[in-house]
């Protein structure tokens, strides 16, 4: 079984599904074209990680959960300062079928340390509550702002969007924030996706001068706390969606079939409720 676990779809109707204020439409990327490209490749299952074109406007992907039973799980967007926070996060599990939700460390609207402050504990308890999983997305220095959340609630499940989002290896601070990120996995409740990086490769795919990072990630984490995604539909115009599937199969040769098993499938079916 092999699960995408990073993707966003998107719609052509505006009408039904307009974008939230502020943002520009994008060429469509429905959830018929991700069927087309997850059949092509042999892909099972997927992880529906809610656009920011959409804000926290569910209704696509809880549509899409609904008109796929059993394909896909899906990882919501909501406001986090609103009062009714937790009620929305437990209606999206609930109700509408969700795994969780995303949390954007890099947004432009807060600083990354208002995810983390006391006022927030409701919305973790909740999370921890109604078994909803929190995904963090953005640069590994904005981690530790919310380790201190992450800490107070080890009951609830931790995904690192794109590697721990550990920066080029060009990056001044580079070593000390990859080693940060390898050292978060003592936290036993948070795992890493592993997503293709030819943007930080100076060399043609499969970006071998990328593999030590997954080595060192994975050796930190183990096959039970790591899983692969491929972020579509931007990876299609860079290594494309088959070949981010081959790149996890056939070149990390210090993978084990036990391991890849784990990695392209098992962990995300764990981590997101997928049956």
């Amino acid at each position: 079984m092999i699960v995408d676990s990073h993707l966003h779809v998107w719609s052509a109707d505006l009408e039904r599904y307009p974008v939230a204020e502020g943002r520009e439409p994008r060429e469509a990327a429905p959830v018929e074209l991700l069927n087309e490209h997850m059949a092509a490749a042999g892909v099972d299952q997927a992880v529906i990680v809610q656009a920011i074109g959409y804000m926290h406007d569910n209704r696509y992907v809880a549509d899409c959960l609904r008109r796929f039973p059993g394909r896909f799980a899906g990882t919501g967007l909501i406001d986090h300062k609103a009062p009714d926070a937790p009620d929305v996060l437990e209606k999206l599990v609930r109700e509408d079928g969700f795994a969780g939700l995303r949390i954007h460390l890099a947004s432009r609207v807060d600083h990354p340390s208002l995810w983390a402050t006391p006022d927030q504990d409701p919305l973790w308890r909740r999370a921890e509550e109604v078994g909803a999983n929190i995904t963090l997305y953005g640069p590994a220095a904005h981690l530790e702002v919310v380790e201190p959340i992450v800490a107070r609630f080890p009951g609830v499940r931790i995904v690192l969007d794109h590697v721990g989002g550990v920066p080029r290896p060009d990056d001044d601070d580079h070593d000390r924030l990859r080693d940060y990120v390898v050292g978060l996995s003592r936290y036993e409740q948070i795992h890493v996706k592993f997503t293709p990086q030819a943007h930080r490769s100076q060399e043609p795919f499969p970006y071998p001068d990328t593999f030590d990072l997954y080595r060192r990630l994975f050796d930190a984490y183990g096959p039970q706390r790591v899983m692969w995604g491929t972020n579509f539909p931007g990876v299609l115009s860079s290594t494309g969606y088959a070949p981010a599937l081959e790149l996890f199969q056939r070149h990390l040769d210090f993978l084990t079939d036990d391991d890849r098993r784990w990695l392209l499938g098992e962990t995300a079916r764990e981590v997101f409720g997928l049956r």
